[in-house]
């Protein structure tokens, strides 16, 4: 009689033996990781070096070339302006300033430009036709750009400003407008145009005015600030030719 097969008992397969973490492969992971922040700073500091040093050696360049417009806007207000020689203060408001200053007109003793040196972008800051007259104690600035065209007379004393401020801007910013007398205007004693202002063609500004807006051709205005008074011909034929030896 055959015997019952006694069943055989496996043993339980042993859990499997949980391997302790790797430091040594998590610190060389963090090291490689410190080292390639610190090949990347390096080479970003290689990368920065030059244009540190560059800063650097033009660091003087604003600050000189500042000082020199100064200087120049000095000698051209306190010596040049006050040479008595319209030809030779001409040459410099020509050369040094880049003024366009056309056939037969003066800019005479005690003007105040207000300019730099040579042009800019290859554009005159101030441009004067021909055949016209800038009296004594005139004030041109030139900073928004000022266009005068031919036969006209600016008595002494007037102002051209072309720059302003922003009375209502947190940083006081500047405000330019350009200015433009065409041909035949004639601006009497002590008057005073704003940025922006276009003054036509054989108008005329009152002694004393403050031109706030545009002036019409052929339009007399007047008054603070200048309103119209009237009109003048508009047949003007006549051409400028005064320019005293010493004035």
């Amino acid at each position: 009689m055959n015997e019952p097969a006694r069943a055989t008992r496996v043993p339980d397969a042993a859990p499997p033996k949980s391997t302790p973490p790797n430091m040594n492969s998590q610190r060389l992971r963090g090291n490689d990781s410190s080292t390639v922040e610190a090949q990347r700073s390096q080479l970003s500091s290689a990368r920065s070096a030059p244009q540190i040093r560059w800063a650097a050696a033009t660091s003087w360049v604003k600050p000189v070339k500042s000082f020199l417009v100064q200087l120049v806007r000095y000698l051209t207000n306190n010596v040049i302006a006050h040479i008595p020689s319209a030809g030779a203060r001409h040459q410099w408001y020509r050369h040094i300033n880049g003024v366009e200053i056309g056939a037969g007109s003066v800019v005479m003793l005690g003007a105040y430009l207000y300019v730099g040196v040579g042009r800019r972008r290859g554009q005159a800051s101030i441009t004067i036709g021909k055949h016209t007259v800038i009296n004594r104690q005139c004030c041109l600035d030139g900073r928004g750009g000022l266009r005068i065209g031919d036969n006209v007379s600016i008595s002494p004393g007037v102002w051209l400003l072309t720059d302003e401020h922003d009375m209502n801007d947190p940083y006081f910013a500047e405000r330019l407008g350009p200015i433009e007398v065409d041909d035949y205007a004639w601006l009497g004693s002590r008057a005073l145009v704003l940025p922006g202002v276009k003054i036509g063609k054989g108008a005329v500004i009152a002694a004393g005015a403050v031109v706030t807006k545009d002036v019409a051709p052929y339009q007399v205005v007047g008054g603070v600030p200048a309103r119209p008074l009237g009109t003048r011909s508009t047949d003007l034929r006549y051409e400028i030719h005064w320019r005293p030896t010493l004035e």
